[in-house]
């Protein structure tokens, strides 16, 4: 006799096959059936999604109605599903656990052995789930931003239902997370703005006018700057030359040629040495009438200095610094290149120096400041000098006391005092006031003699000349103790007599920013020597120089300049850069 089975049992059975994906094998044995049985439940509750009685339809009219509710609920679960196959083969799949397949191929009227085609090409229903679950995971992800974890994550995704664990967060996290942050302009870090340019990541040999590609022509670029040494050392002690072997660490040194050359040999003995670097390269004006060249691509004036300043950067001590001098004209292509090379934390300022104090009528607009960038090799390391007090400044301190001159700073703020309390004056009375310090700091203020009781009996603070006797620097370089270049033409003519130097820089400029940034016994270096004044100031300011200039006409012009600034203690090396093979060593 056959045995008989309630439609509970049957959904049970069909259930854990289906819902919990258990293997058909090990349902029937469990549940004492045979798998004949078991894969015909399968079939009937796939076709139909429900059963009747013994498991065969009875009740036409209940069978449709049903038939209606689930049609329903599919049309409600499409609705916003395209036209096109693929969807809804798709949704066909994703909705396969919950609804008939054949219903919602004839519903969508789509063949359901196509369907069964893709279904075969698609990931398991697991696999399935685990995207669904990507997706909750990034979304909520790039709502709450890279702060939230996995274990929040879970929360909000585990809200109303139990959807995954945060075992499984963590890993989604581990795996999507960079490419979430690359595809997301709002995970997008500063540096990840970079400035694109033609050939950017070659060597330009300017001689040869050839592009060698960094990562795949080392092996020529080696061999190029192998190819390369000093020589013709002469040592200079003011009007007296004498021939040398080489130089030391110790020497002032003048190199004619390639700069880019010459960095990369300085990099044998000073690498990590220089505490400051200034250079004045050309401003990439177009113009012919200059003593130098001053005519490029900005594509080729981008990679010239590129090439330079990622060799330089490895020259600089860590807590040196470099200042780049430049105009309008490339500033900020400059800006972001340096940003790439010594990185954006590294920026230090930005000096506006006022050039001219006259100004031609010509343009739209006259031009009478230049612009000076300013960059850390490390920025937690550089510690820039301050400055003296102007003559003005110093008159502020006016008073004095036994323990010498002092100004006073306000310390009641009736507006924007944070603290709020009050204060007993000399004659007895109170004031109840704002105030920029803490009670217990004017306490303490009064109590060791450093606050200043005006003739209304308004306190204010002693600061003595001998604390802060020096300022920190501005960016703002306008006044006269910086020069001018009409000043810088003179001081060149007075000491060399007529020149066809161009628009030299004043040694007041570069005074005070060798003054700003080194000490003395410091190393500074300028691969752009021109007229040759960060030298000449240098020497004069007892640091040690090294200078490079490609025109043997500017070369000769430092050297000259440097013969007639020097004092009979200080002395110099000059030398070129030779192409040429190199002669056998003795």
């Amino acid at each position: 006799m056959q045995k008989s089975y309630t439609k509970e049992f049957k959904l049970k059975a069909v259930h854990e096959v289906v819902k919990e994906n258990k293997k058909v094998k090990d349902v029937a044995v469990e549940l004492n059936i045979t798998i004949g049985n078991l894969y015909k439940w399968i079939t009937i509750f796939k076709q139909d999604g429900v059963f009747y009685g013994k498991g065969h339809s009875k009740n036409k009219e209940k069978e449709t109605i049903r038939q209606l509710e689930v049609e329903n609920q599919i049309l409600k679960k499409a609705l916003f599903l395209s036209d096109k196959t693929e969807d809804i083969f798709e949704f066909i799949y994703e909705h396969k656990g919950i609804f008939p397949v054949q219903t919602m191929c004839r519903l969508f009227n789509v063949s359901s052995s196509g369907y069964y085609k893709f279904a075969r090409s698609t990931e398991s229903l697991e696999e399935l789930k685990y995207k669904q679950v990507v997706k909750l995971v990034k979304t909520v992800y790039l709502k709450h931003g890279p702060n939230i974890g996995s274990p929040k994550i879970t929360d909000i995704i585990n809200r109303n239902e139990s959807i995954t664990s945060q075992a499984t967060v963590a890993r989604i996290l581990k795996e999507h997370k960079e490419q979430w942050h690359a595809s997301d302009s709002r995970f997008h870090k500063d540096e990840d703005v970079v400035l694109h340019f033609h050939n950017k990541n070659t060597y330009f040999d300017m001689n040869a006018g050839k592009y060698y590609h960094q990562d795949f022509a080392k092996q020529e670029i080696n061999s190029l700057l192998d190819s390369t040494y000093f020589s013709g050392f002469k040592k200079y002690i003011r009007d007296d030359i004498e021939s040398a072997d080489s130089y030391s660490v110790k020497d002032n040194l003048i190199i004619q040629g390639e700069n880019l050359v010459a960095l990369h040999k300085l990099k044998q003995c000073f690498k990590r040495k220089i505490k400051l670097i200034y250079i004045d390269p050309p401003y990439n004006t177009e113009r012919y009438d200059l003593s130098y060249y001053d005519n490029y691509s900005r594509s080729d004036y981008l990679l010239f200095l590129k090439n330079r300043l990622e060799v330089a950067k490895d020259l600089l001590k860590i807590n040196g610094s470099i200042f780049i001098h430049c105009s309008n004209k490339e500033q900020a292509y400059l800006k972001v290149l340096c940003d790439e090379v010594f990185s954006e934390e590294n920026i230090v300022n930005q000096i506006v120096w006022r050039k001219t104090y006259g100004q031609q009528n010509t343009s739209q607009m006259a031009t009478t400041k230049d612009f000076i960038l300013i960059y850390a090799k490390n920025k937690k390391h550089l510690q820039l000098n301050r400055t003296n007090l102007s003559s003005s400044q110093l008159k502020s301190y006016k008073y004095t006391d036994q323990h010498g001159r002092f100004r006073i700073d306000k310390i009641q703020n009736k507006r924007n005092g944070y603290y709020e309390y009050q204060v007993n004056t000399p004659n007895g009375e109170y004031i109840n006031e704002r105030w920029d310090y803490p009670k217990d700091t004017f306490e303490n203020l009064l109590e060791n003699n450093l606050i200043y009781w005006s003739n209304s009996n308004i306190p204010y603070k002693k600061v003595y000349l001998s604390e802060g006797s020096t300022k920190v620097v501005n960016d703002l370089w306008v006044s006269e103790e910086y020069g001018s270049t009409q000043e810088a033409t003179v001081e060149l003519q007075a000491l060399v007599g007529k020149n066809r130097f161009t628009y030299p820089k004043p040694e007041k400029l570069i005074n005070k920013i060798i003054e700003l940034s080194t000490s003395e016994g410091d190393i500074v270096l300028d691969f752009f020597g021109g007229s040759g004044t960060t030298a000449v100031v240098s020497s004069n300011l007892n640091r040690q120089f090294i200078t490079v200039e490609l025109s043997k006409n500017n070369f000769e012009l430092i050297i000259e300049r440097l013969q007639k600034s020097l004092n009979d203690t200080q002395s110099f090396i000059s030398c070129q850069i030779n192409r040429e093979k190199r002669p056998p060593q003795n």
